[in-house]
């Protein structure tokens, strides 16, 4: 098999991977149910009780779509694999497909007194993926570089500063979250929307 077939099986599992794990996002969130059909405005405040599952959805989504935007840069940086690489990408996979669960926990706790609790579940899950993630970027280096020659050592230095920065930022977090769970949820939330923004700024610097 050439390195251009391997690399285009590894890029089309990894897509269903994430599209799966992103999809089982919104099979947590559960129509719900209204005991009196024939009260007016019955529905909407079912609808408004719901507010937990669908901060939490659309976190999780913004995160895994964080994530694999970072995992399709990465691969298009690739001119071949190896043993090493399959495995961690297998790993950060993993990893991937267990978001679903600590942000169905996420929804069901974040606005009780067990917040601090499903905050840092959500945090220590993000930061094992980002462990994968540093992982994963590694063996691009070891045992053997599987980078294109035109990546220059700048460019390769900055995506190896955004890896170490999610995972401490994730640790900082966990950490955070014990005293302060909505201050935790907040950073999460924001750290990802600055990284969306900074990846379209370096699209455009380019």
């Amino acid at each position: 098999m050439t390195s251009h077939k391997e690399l285009q099986r590894i890029e089309a599992f990894s897509d269903g991977v994430f599209a799966i794990a992103s999809t089982l996002l919104i099979l947590e969130i559960a129509v719900p149910h209204v005991d009196d059909v024939m009260h007016p405005g019955a529905l909407w405040l079912a609808l408004k009780a719901e507010w937990p599952s669908l901060v939490a959805y659309l976190l999780g989504f913004e995160s895994i779509l964080v994530a694999w935007a970072g995992h399709q840069r990465g691969l298009t940086l690739l001119t071949k694999s190896s043993k090493a690489f399959l495995y961690a990408n297998g790993f950060l996979l993993l990893s991937i497909t267990f978001m679903p669960f600590p942000t169905a926990v996420l929804a069901r706790y974040i606005d009780t007194p067990q917040a601090n609790i499903a905050v840092m579940l959500y945090s220590a899950a993000w930061f094992v993926t980002n462990l994968a993630f540093n992982l994963w970027w590694l063996t691009m280096f070891r045992p053997v570089r599987l980078l294109s020659s035109s990546l220059s050592k700048a460019a390769a230095r900055k995506v190896t500063r955004h890896t170490i920065s999610g995972t401490v930022l994730y640790a900082c977090t966990i950490v955070l979250s014990y005293w302060f769970p909505i201050a935790g949820f907040l950073i999460i939330f924001a750290s990802q929307m600055l990284w969306i923004v900074v990846s379209i700024g370096d699209d455009e610097a380019q």
